[in-house]
C-alpha cells in the first residue's frame, strides 16, 4: 500500500498523514465526525494507516 496524500487546491499545499485526512474531512460533511483527530491515540492510528509502507518499512510479501 502506498501513502495517502491530499492536495489543497486553494494554495497547492500537499498534506500527508493525519493533516491530509483532516483536510479531507473538513471538505466532506459526512466525514465531519472524524474531525476529532485532536485525540492523540486516534491521530496516531490515522498517521499509521495513511502512511502506508512509506514510513513503517512494510514489505510487499
Amino acid at each position: 500500500m502506498g501513502e495517502a496524500v491530499v492536495q489543497d487546491l486553494r494554495n497547492g499545499e500537499t498534506l500527508r498523514g493525519a493533516a491530509g485526512f483532516s483536510l479531507l474531512c473538513r471538505q466532506i460533511p459526512a466525514y465531519w465526525p472524524f474531525l476529532r483527530l485532536r485525540i492523540p491515540a486516534l491521530r496516531r492510528r490515522v498517521e499509521r494507516e495513511f502512511s502506508g509502507c512509506a514510513s513503517n518499512g512494510g514489505s510487499l510479501d
